[in-house]
C-alpha cells in the first residue's frame, strides 16, 4: 500500500473535525471524525497526457495509485480528465464499498463503465446528499461552454464548512448560495485559464465568502498550466486579510478543527 493511502487509513480526526489531503490540481481527500471518507476530483493517472499529449505531461507524479484507493465516495465536479479520471475510476470501481458522484456528463460516463445505478449518484445545482457523516450541497460553477454542467460543492461535518468551488469563474450573483453560507474553509481554484478564477477575481471570491481558511488549488500540474499562487496570496492579505492562505504540497494533509474558527 501507497504511505499516502496509508496515511489516509490511520488518521483519525476527533470530533469536531475533519482531516484533509491535497492530491494536487483540484483534488483532496476528506475524513470525517467518524470515519467516513471521500475523494473529491482526483487525479491519480497519466490520462491528460496520454489523450492530449506532452505539454499535459505531469510535473509531479500522482500522490498514489489508484489501486489503493479506499473510500466511500469518489465524486467529480465535471467531466474533465483532470477531474474524471478515466484510467483511475475503472480500477477504483472494483472496490463495491465506493459509490460515485458527479453531474450528468459524470454520470454517463459511470454508466459506460458498468457502475451499478445503485452506486452513482448525480448532482446539480441545489441538490443535497448526506454521503456517510458528510452533507453535501451541489452549488453553482461557471466553466462555461467547455462544461456547462460543472459544479462546486459546499461539505459540511463535524461543524465544519468546505467550500470546494470546482472550476468556475467569479459569478457573485449565481454564488449566493455558497457566498451566504460563509464557509470557514474555502478551495478555489487559481489558474486563471479556460475561463477559470485567477490571482484577483480568486481573493475577491475568498473575501466574499469570508472564509477564515483558504487552500489553493489548481495551478502548475502541467506543462501547459498557469496560475500566480504570489500574486494570489498578495491579493488576499489586500482583500480579505483576516483569511489565512495555506499552501500544501501534493500529498499534505492537515486537520481541520471546528474550534479553530469560532
Amino acid at each position: 500500500m501507497d504511505n499516502l493511502a496509508k496515511r489516509i487509513e490511520k488518521i483519525n480526526p476527533g470530533r469536531g473535525q475533519i482531516a484533509l489531503f491535497w492530491l494536487g490540481q483540484a483534488g483532496f481527500v476528506l475524513k470525517s471524525s467518524g470515519g467516513t471518507i471521500l475523494f473529491l476530483d482526483a487525479y491519480l493517472s497519466h490520462s491528460v497526457e496520454r489523450k492530449f499529449g506532452p505539454q499535459w505531461k505531469r510535473l509531479m507524479p500522482p500522490p498514489m495509485p489508484a489501486e489503493d484507493v479506499d473510500c466511500d465516495w469518489f465524486i467529480s465536479t465535471h467531466e474533465h480528465d483532470d477531474h474524471l479520471d478515466v484510467d483511475s475510476i475503472p480500477v477504483i470501481c472494483r472496490n463495491p464499498r465506493t459509490h460515485f458522484a458527479g453531474p450528468r456528463e459524470c454520470m454517463a460516463y459511470y454508466r459506460s463503465i458498468n457502475i451499478p445505478e445503485n452506486r452513482c449518484l448525480e448532482l446539480f445545482p441545489g441538490k443535497q446528499v448526506t454521503m456517510g457523516d458528510f452533507f453535501c450541497t451541489a452549488v453553482y460553477a461557471d466553466h462555461g461552454d467547455l462544461a456547462p454542467d460543472t459544479i462546486g460543492l459546499l461539505i459540511e461535518a463535524d461543524g465544519l464548512c468546505i467550500y470546494h468551488t470546482g472550476d468556475t469563474a467569479l459569478r457573485p450573483e449565481h454564488m449566493k448560495t455558497a457566498i451566504a453560507r460563509q464557509p470557514q474553509v474555502i478551495l478555489p481554484c487559481i489558474n486563471g485559464a479556460y475561463g477559470n478564477l485567477n490571482a484577483d477575481s480568486a481573493a475577491e471570491l475568498v473575501r466574499l465568502t469570508g472564509s477564515h481558511l483558504v487552500i489553493p488549488t489548481h495551478f502548475w500540474t502541467f506543462v501547459e498550466h498557469m496560475g500566480d499562487p504570489w500574486q494570489f496570496q498578495k491579493n488576499c492579505q489586500n482583500l480579505a486579510p483576516d483569511a489565512q492562505v495555506k499552501w500544501l504540497t501534493q500529498g499534505e494533509g492537515v486537520i481541520l478543527s471546528s474550534t479553530d474558527f469560532e
